[in-house]
């Protein structure tokens, strides 16, 4: 009997299998069509494709392709850690940066026999052009006022950079050599300052001649360039900043548009603390109080001491600083809140165990993280691999079990208006109604979103196409029409 009955229950379970794998290959609706229509394009002959359509409600299965093949995700893998972050630290959550004295304030001559230090909280938003309150850097004003407030008129000591609540190589170690000197490759430190960038400002001249290098912007004393970089027929930036964290000489090879007199390339800062401590240092001269050593950082001199605090600086809520990361894909945020999301669970802020504390967080959820492989939480490693099973699942998790959803939701870009889908869906179905994550590398494109059918359907959505030949914007283009079709399905 019981071999009888164990025999039912596998032909009933495969029966059930057949028949939902069947249903999805013969349903003859708008999402199929579109999508047999983007796998004949000749672009994509080479090309792996992932996708899935969930109804977030019923749980259903409307359209599927390849759902357990892990491919390259791009920077929709940024979802899998601020979501991540949302869920353990709340919206509200805001890092600290904090100045405090050592020693002690002599009354009589104002001089403090001790170090300023600014204490670093890993806070990625510090002096931010991507945050109102965070722009013009109002927060140096604030440090200057609340050190002259203790009535400090001589420091027989130094500013000091403390970064020490991360390790000091933070670059996640998949990270190519192309990327770790510019902007979008500029690590996390426990002293972010600036979105860890500074601007190289070029003139160039005709095709073919070699650029100048004009100033940076901030100054950052003892940097120097080596620059190969050539003037040529393009509108846009075609170079390549190279040099290692907390070096001070960089080499720029590609090219640049021709004829211009301040065209401005972004790099990423050698040494974002000592910066914090120059400036502050600077700042504080030029208010006539004196201080008798040289800025340096705690990774340089190793001193701990008791400290006294003068002021505290608050950050955006996390609510803001997840909103930016989704919205312009900032990978130094992202990699920030992978590494805080480990400090909030007593776990070492280093990428690798952040990102097996990650995969856990999410099996907890229920999540079948098998295939599941991440080398950093922006999606800027090569080495890493999704697959859209784990990115719907992810999405119909935070729709339907999470109380951040509004945050998250508020994170993606909005068809048609917002972030990188402001020029993508105009004046179809899906203008104002879906939104999403963008993700894009070298022959990699995804799309990690929410959209609703005509017919109602509340949709979970994933598409990633890596290694098409052709041009990026051909590839957009097709996945557009595609994603179209699920607003359109009547079904």
């Amino acid at each position: 009997m019981k071999y009888f009955a164990a025999v039912f229950l596998s032909l009933l379970f495969y029966s059930n299998l057949w028949s939902q794998n069947t249903l999805l290959k013969n349903q003859d609706h708008e999402i199929n069509k579109a999508l047999d229509v983007l796998k004949s394009y000749k672009e994509f002959k080479t090309a792996s494709i992932a996708f899935l359509v969930l109804d977030v409600n019923s749980g259903e299965t409307l359209a599927e392709l390849n759902s357990f093949t892990s491919l390259k995700p791009a920077s929709t893998q940024k979802l899998f850690t601020t979501a991540a972050a949302l869920e353990l630290l709340g919206s509200d959550y805001r890092f600290e940066t904090r100045i405090e004295y050592s020693g002690t304030i002599d009354s009589l001559s104002k001089t403090l026999h001790g170090d300023i230090y600014i204490t670093g909280s890993s806070d990625p938003s510090l002096g931010s052009e991507h945050f109102e309150q965070t722009k013009r850097h109002q927060f140096l004003n604030q440090w200057v006022k609340a050190i002259k407030e203790t009535g400090i008129k001589n420091i027989d000591g130094r500013i000091i950079a403390d970064a020490g609540i991360l390790p000091d190589d933070n670059i996640p170690p998949s990270w190519s050599w192309i990327n770790i000197g510019n902007y979008f490759g500029a690590a996390p430190n426990g002293l972010t300052i600036f979105d860890n960038l500074y601007r190289i400002h070029f003139t160039t001249a005709t095709i073919g001649s070699s650029t100048q290098i004009t100033k940076t912007d901030p100054y950052i004393p003892g940097l120097s360039f080596e620059n190969h970089s050539k003037a040529a027929h393009i509108w846009y930036d075609k170079s390549n900043i190279f040099g290692a964290p907390y070096t001070y000489h960089r080499v720029v090879k590609g090219e640049l548009p021709a004829n211009k007199k301040n065209f401005k390339v972004k790099g990423a800062l050698p040494d974002p603390a000592y910066l914090a401590a120059y400036i502050l240092d600077s700042l504080l001269t030029n208010e006539d109080i004196s201080i008798s050593g040289e800025p340096t950082t705690n990774r340089l001199t190793k001193i701990n001491s008791n400290k006294t605090l003068i002021h505290t600086t608050l950050s955006p809520t996390l609510n803001d600083i997840v909103y930016q990361t989704n919205q312009k894909s900032i990978n130094l945020f992202a990699e920030h809140l992978l590494l805080e999301t480990a400090l909030n669970r007593g776990i070492p802020p280093e990428t690798e165990i952040a990102l097996d504390s990650l995969i856990s967080f999410w099996a907890n959820k229920g999540m079948d993280t098998q295939g599941l492989i991440l080398y950093d939480g922006s999606g800027l490693s090569q080495y890493n691999a999704i697959n859209a099973q784990q990115m719907v699942f992810l999405l119909k998790y935070m729709k339907t079990q999470s109380t951040e959803f509004p945050s998250f939701e508020r994170s993606l870009s909005i068809a048609g208006k917002t972030g990188t889908l402001e020029f993508m869906f105009k004046n179809t179905p899906s203008q104002d109604l879906l939104i999403a994550k963008s993700g894009t590398i070298d022959n990699v494109k995804a799309y990690a979103g929410y959209t609703k059918t005509k017919s109602g359907r509340d949709i979970a959505f994933y598409i990633m196409i890596n290694n098409y030949t052709g041009k990026t914007s051909l590839t957009t283009k097709r996945i557009e029409t595609l994603l179209n079709a699920i607003t359109k399905s009547n079904f």
